[in-house]
């Protein structure tokens, strides 16, 4: 593409935009690491100890929530707005409870009232508290301004 003054538009891709991008793949492969941290211990909870499974989540979704911060804070944001780590991770647990509040939302209709197995409706809470989290925590924690 040309550069076009008229119209403001460049071939050259805008640095952060780029950076964002990046952000966002990188805080999707470490949400993918939560996930698998997050899916085994609900799995372990649910069908190996008999647990309820609204409850399972809370936990499993507290699991997944520490490997998420640890590698977002170590590889994915070049940005933090928070120097002392215990109120960043505070912060970040407590934007966190939105995404929570999503999943126990998504996991109660989808099983309680829809009759879905809960291994699917988690596929569906998840998507959407990553969604959410990213947004947040982007937002709150890990942006310039």
């Amino acid at each position: 593409m040309q550069a076009n003054s008229s119209y403001g538009v460049s071939s050259v891709p805008n640095s952060s935009a780029l950076s964002a991008a990046k952000e966002f793949a990188g805080y999707f492969a470490v949400s993918l690491a939560g996930l698998a941290v997050d899916a085994v211990v609900l799995l372990i909870l649910v069908s190996g100890c008999g647990l309820p499974v609204v409850h399972s989540s809370v936990v499993a979704f507290m699991a997944g929530l520490a490997v998420v911060y640890l590698c977002s804070v170590k590889f994915v944001f070049a940005s933090r707005r928070v120097e002392q780590p215990i109120v960043e991770f505070f912060t970040f647990a407590m934007l966190g409870i939105a995404g929570l509040l999503l999943t126990m939302l998504i996991m109660h209709v989808g099983t309680q009232q829809l009759h879905f197995d809960y291994r699917w409706t988690k596929i569906g809470a998840a998507g959407a508290s990553f969604v959410c989290n990213f947004a947040l925590r982007k937002l709150v924690l890990f942006s310039k301004t």
